[in-house]
């Protein structure tokens, strides 16, 4: 799918975010060519912490793939300064304690967070999680660099089967939250 967006596209960043198990079956090597060779610029191991990288960052970064990690709410300064020196490209806020798109952020401990982390390093915030609807999206956009709303479109298509109902569903999604 990247490499076809690719063909249309060769300047909107393309971060993949996942989990590090189907990355270790394929191999990190095999994994970081052929996201490379296909366009990725970066990417979101959920379930790799930062301090347990050590031996697969180097692999991606060797391919010109930007390692993202995430900020809890509950990291600590020190934690938050140590994540921000090892991602590249910028950091993810999870903005909600728990899962993904199962409640709304509180907007103001949204806010403070940022402020907080904007304190400790200069790279770019994305936030995520919890993120479903233009109200917050507007409310989240208003704070961060970027806006995450992954939950929300996997969402919108589990509800159709039908390939070219589901990208016409996603497309107007993304188009009412982006008014």
């Amino acid at each position: 799918m990247v490499k076809e967006f690719r063909a249309q596209d060769t300047t909107t960043p393309v971060v993949l975010m996942g989990y590090l198990n189907p990355i270790e079956n394929l191999g990190a090597a095999k994994f970081a060519d052929l996201a490379s060779r296909s366009g990725v610029d970066g990417l979101i191991t959920v379930d790799l912490p930062p301090e347990e990288s050590s031996d697969f960052a180097p692999v991606i970064k060797q391919h010109g793939i930007y390692p993202v990690y995430l900020i809890a709410p509950t990291s600590t300064d020190t934690r938050i300064k140590a994540i921000a020196n090892l991602s590249q490209g910028f950091v993810y806020y999870v903005s909600v304690k728990g899962v993904t798109g199962t409640k709304a952020p509180d907007y103001k401990q949204v806010k403070q967070q940022l402020a907080r982390i904007r304190s400790i390093t200069d790279l770019p915030i994305a936030v995520g999680f919890g993120i479903k609807d233009a109200t917050g999206v507007t409310a989240v956009g208003k704070l961060a660099d970027a806006v995450v709303v992954g939950s929300a479109i996997v969402e919108v298509m589990s509800v159709q089967n039908d390939v070219m109902q589901i990208a016409a569903d996603v497309e107007n999604f993304i188009k009412s939250i982006a008014k």
